[in-house]
């Protein structure tokens, strides 16, 4: 891009590139941790986080109390989330944001990136369209169909991709590799040939 390539970038700038994608890389461990502890991770978990009402529990004939006793074992499916309309309003408000600038700001590195052109879109692509496909599915689960509850699966997935590639592609042309003439010469003057990795 110009001329300006990761690998070529001031040691200043290899390291705030380094330590924003290690940081959000950070963030979206912690993220899929939330998500697979109050969630769930399967289409099934999914689609009753989203339910159209709330899940209930009934009590049996001759039960006294609408309490019961819960092992251990029972707390971690007992405890998992059923989101409101107003909680998947707010979700969707902050998620659409936040995800977004995070997918712009990696993007912004990975643009210095040395692949090429349709190879960078592609990467580039990935984190915004997941981010749509995900909080697309949360609604559509909602009041479309439940079944569709794999679209947000689908959007974690592809956020993570894009994320994964654009940090593992960006490290390594940061740190390791070389700008290379397409003459096949290294040398710092030329433009990189397809791709440097």
């Amino acid at each position: 891009m110009n001329g300006i390539y990761l690998s070529r970038l001031p040691w200043s700038g290899k390291v705030f590139c380094t330590l924003y994608l290690l940081g959000i890389g950070c963030g979206a461990l912690a993220a899929f941790t939330q998500a697979a502890t109050a969630i769930g991770l399967s289409p099934a978990e999914v689609q009753a986080s989203l339910a159209p009402a709330m899940p209930m529990t009934h009590m049996s004939p001759g039960q006294m109390m609408g309490e019961k006793e819960i092992t251990l074992g029972e707390i971690s499916s007992a405890a998992k989330v059923w989101i409101r309309t107003p909680l998947l309003i707010q979700t969707s408000h902050t998620h659409l944001f936040g995800q977004t600038l995070i997918a712009g700001l990696l993007g912004l590195i990975f643009l210095f990136s040395s692949l090429r052109e349709w190879a960078k879109a592609l990467v580039l692509a990935l984190p915004f369209v997941g981010t749509l496909v995900d909080i697309g599915g949360m609604w559509l689960t909602r009041f479309v169909w439940p079944g569709l509850s794999v679209l947000v699966i689908v959007g974690g997935s592809l956020f993570a991709l894009g994320y994964a590639l654009i940090t593992v592609i960006s490290l390594w042309q940061l740190w390791i590799g070389t700008v290379v003439r397409t003459s096949g010469i290294r040398g710092a003057g030329a433009p990189p040939s397809e791709a440097s990795l």
